[in-house]
């Protein structure tokens, strides 16, 4: 009985499509000869859909004739199915009567079906992967970047700076503020409703405590983008976040001087975006607030406490850095996320570490000289299988590297690769029987030096 229904509604649709035809009839009129009309193809649409699966298909010419009729056949019965289902729409908005509109909507429903069919076939035959709403963004093609971290009830929010970057040792933000939800719901809409903003790419950092508030959190942002019509140029990414250090982002003040680390050893950018990049080692006393903003403005960084840590001669300058942090803390609002500490240590004189020091051959050193002017030597030990990691440097071989002091340690980097692809930067100290005791490790995002694990290597002065 339903299909008959249907079938009686599509007749009362076929009634009114003489008049279509008709029209179509004249159009086709102005196209010349039936010879032209094969020999060209003057619609736009269809010649790019053509064109598009000889291209994505790499058709040989036996295969183009099949090719190009499926192609045109399927697209001339879409753009049919789009004018019957018009016409319904017309059909079933106009119906008095309740139930042939509920047959007519049924009618439109069974067309659409078809349509949805016939478009995955077009599809298919022409090679083209749809664009996704919501789907993944290409880096190059970004108009907008933004990070989101959930911490507590409010989210800290940073914008990226262009061009944009897929690396963080280059990428650059500025702080938009710890807000409220509301508000946070309030500058997604705007930055959407912001068609020169799109592309745009919404980073969202989780941890296990806030994941399931910032997947909720995700879904008002989607809800926000479908209403703004920007759901198919933004992405909305979920990454838990990765493991930024232990809370403390030191700076070493000893014998008048300021010393920083950044993970890998490589230099990273201002954020102030100056010619000067910011990197491992002494820090100009003018770019003390850019190495701290770097800090607070890298995603997933925050909160943390940065540990001023200083020798009895560098009081002064060390009160100056300490200001120094927090006054920018104050500046930026976010007094909650960011403390301050000062410590006041004895610190290892740097004739106690230089000299030639050599240990066993198990482990990662065999021997190191350490020289003057941040220079050093190593001969590498059996390396505890590590010898296949990409770019680690060989068992038994040797290599030249560079180190810096905190207070009361040394700190080494030889460019050799661990087994997660970062530096290994390798941290010694002095035992009380004078021995250096060397450790493998790396430099995290805070600025803290971690352990990658691992028993210590004992190393005795040779000379």
């Amino acid at each position: 009985m339903r299909n008959e229904r249907i079938k009686q509604s599509l007749c009362i649709l076929c009634l009114s499509l003489p008049v279509l035809w008709a029209a179509g009839a004249a159009a086709q009129s102005d196209m010349g000869s039936v010879m032209n009309r094969v020999q060209r193809e003057e619609d736009p649409e269809l010649g790019d859909l053509i064109r598009l699966a000889m291209e994505n298909r790499k058709v040989k010419r036996e295969e183009a004739f099949e090719v190009v009729r499926k192609v045109t056949q399927s697209y001339a019965q879409i753009k049919l199915l789009d004018q019957q289902i018009a016409e319904v729409s017309r059909k079933a908005e106009s119906a008095k009567m309740a139930e042939m509109r509920g047959e007519l909507l049924l009618a439109k429903a069974e067309l659409e079906s078809k349509r949805i069919t016939e478009v995955a076939n077009l599809r298919e035959m022409a090679g083209i992967l749809p664009l996704l709403p919501l789907a993944e963004q290409q880096i190059e093609a970004l108009k907008g970047q933004v990070s989101l971290q959930l911490i507590g009830e409010r989210v800290y929010v940073l914008e990226g700076v262009p061009p944009f970057m897929d690396w963080w040792a280059k990428e650059r933000w500025k702080l938009v503020g710890f807000l409220p939800e509301k508000e946070t719901l309030e500058y997604v809409r705007k930055r959407l409703q912001d068609k020169e903003s799109l592309p745009m790419l919404f980073h969202m950092l989780y941890d296990t405590e806030t994941e399931a508030q910032t997947r909720a959190l995700r879904n008002k942002m989607i809800t926000v983008a479908k209403e703004t019509r920007s759901q198919m140029e933004t992405e909305m990414r979920l990454e838990r976040k990765s493991f930024p250090g232990s809370g403390k982002s030191p700076l070493y003040v000893r014998e008048g001087k300021i010393t920083t680390f950044y993970g890998h050893w490589h230099d990273v950018v201002r954020p102030d975006g100056g010619p000067e990049p910011l990197a491992t080692g002494f820090v100009n006393p003018k770019d003390v607030e850019q190495h701290i903003l770097w800090r607070l403005l890298l995603p997933k960084n925050v909160p943390l406490t940065f540990r001023i840590e200083y020798d009895q001669a560098s009081a002064s300058l060390a009160k100056q850095v300490a200001d120094a942090a927090q006054a920018v803390v104050k500046r930026l609002g976010i007094a909650e996320l960011a403390g301050v500490e000062e410590a006041l240590v004895e610190p290892v004189p740097e004739k106690a570490f230089l000299g030639r020091w050599a240990g066993p051959s198990r482990g990662d050193i065999q021997t190191i000289d350490i020289q003057s002017a941040q220079v050093c030597q190593v001969t590498m030990g059996d390396r505890f299988g590590r010898n296949t990691v990409p770019g680690a440097v060989k068992a038994f071989t040797s290599a030249s590297g560079e180190w810096f002091l905190s207070t009361r340690e040394i700190f080494i980097n030889i460019n050799d690769k661990n087994e997660w692809g970062g530096d290994n930067t390798f941290r010694g100290h002095l035992d009380p029987e004078g021995n250096l005791i060397l450790e493998r490790g790396e430099i995290y995002t805070q600025g803290g030096w971690y352990s990658s694990g691992g028993p210590p290597m004992v190393l005795k002065k040779v000379q």
